[in-house]
């Protein structure tokens, strides 16, 4: 991107005070954001016909982001993230210009809600983005949306698969998956090299403005019914290989990786509890002590719910005690985003597929 002013890059990190500031306040500069943009005269067109609503959970997802990335200097995954906003949003008819009003919204009630002294420490972040706005125009121009790619022996059952989904043909996914099972495939890898990347490619569709997130979430329940059907058809092994827990953080409500993980693991001869999305942590804490699982394996999409898993591992572990040995591994796309951030959390280990922890729970042994 090019400069505008002393800082070609966002300026991060911002000093610790500053960013634990930002973070605690969060909930009252969204509502204050959201107050006064909902008021902005010319907020339907910024909004290109969209409803007010629309914006409302991107806003408290970029301020969870803004409040992990201040918090470190990770300035690629800041402008790539912008990128990814600019550009998905305005596919879905939102104007560049509702972004421009939206920083410089931030900067008011930043000045107005914060210290002064970490008002000042956070304002040069927005300012960056304002003065960069035309920069990130052009790069959202060239974003392209992450896949996956497949290996080119199911090329043509990954396509029939994509286009099925979207079409709702249910029972034609179903049993074109049910000749891949007879052919040998097993069903984790169904999940890990078929599934994953349609569910990837269903969400890039979605930013490319060529599917509407209605579809999309319709596209997504209609995957887990797939799913469950050809689940009860495996056979269950008659291993026990003892307890495990898996669950998203709280504040996260993407499902798919955790279930994903979790049947992966049944059907390797695990006892696994699932919970829900959002968790509470204090709900999985108690879980936790009450089951005395093997393991724990917690799932973080957003890299804004990074700090979620910070906070639930450091529970766990004081709640479990100093001599516990109970291995707390953490997943997700917010760490294939930022892989540094995983380190972060204070886990025993980041696992990086459903097929990376059933290989890496087998070797835990046999339950004592």
């Amino acid at each position: 991107m090019s400069s505008k002013s002393n800082a070609t890059h966002p300026p991060l990190p911002v000093p610790g005070a500053a960013a634990a500031c930002f973070r605690a306040h969060r909930g009252e500069l969204v509502n204050a954001v959201a107050q006064r943009m909902d008021h902005h005269p010319r907020i339907q067109a910024l909004l290109g016909g969209n409803r007010l609503r629309l914006m409302d959970t991107t806003r408290r997802h970029h301020a969870a982001f803004m409040a992990e990335a201040m918090e470190g200097d990770d300035v690629a995954l800041v402008e790539r993230t912008l990128a990814w906003v600019y550009a998905t949003y305005h596919n879905q008819g939102v104007s560049f210009d509702f972004f421009l009003s939206e920083w410089q919204t931030w900067q008011q009630v930043i000045a107005e809600i914060l210290p002064a002294g970490e008002a000042g420490a956070i304002q040069p972040v927005y300012q960056w983005m304002v003065e960069h706005h035309d920069d990130l125009i052009e790069a959202a121009r060239h974003y392209k949306a992450r896949r996956v790619s497949v290996r080119p022996c199911w090329e043509e059952d990954y396509q029939y698969i994509v286009d099925q989904l979207i079409q709702g043909n249910t029972v034609g996914v179903i049993d074109r998956c049910h000749g891949l099972l007879l052919d040998g495939m097993s069903y984790e890898s169904l999940l890990q090299n078929l599934f994953y990347p349609a569910m990837v490619d269903v969400g890039a569709r979605w930013e490319a403005g060529q599917l509407s997130v209605t579809l999309e979430h319709q596209t997504t329940a209609m995957v887990y019914r797939v799913l469950a059907a050809l689940y009860y058809d495996q056979p269950f092994p008659e291993t026990d290989r003892g307890r495990g827990l898996v669950s998203p953080v709280s504040n996260e409500f993407h499902e798919m990786g955790s279930w994903m993980l979790a049947v992966s693991l049944e059907l390797d001869g695990w006892d696994i509890t699932l919970l829900t999305a959002d968790t509470p942590p204090e709900t999985l804490v108690a879980t936790v002590l009450e089951e005395r699982p093997r393991f724990v394996a917690l799932s973080v999409t957003l890299v804004g719910n990074v700090a979620e898993a910070r906070a639930t591992v450091a529970s766990l572990r004081e709640a479990l005690g100093a001599d516990d040995t109970t291995p707390i591994v953490v997943g997700g796309q917010a760490f294939r985003e930022a892989p540094q951030l995983a380190q972060s959390v204070n886990a025993d280990l980041y696992l990086e597929s459903a097929m990376a922890a059933v290989d890496w729970a087998r070797g835990l042994g046999d339950p004592p």
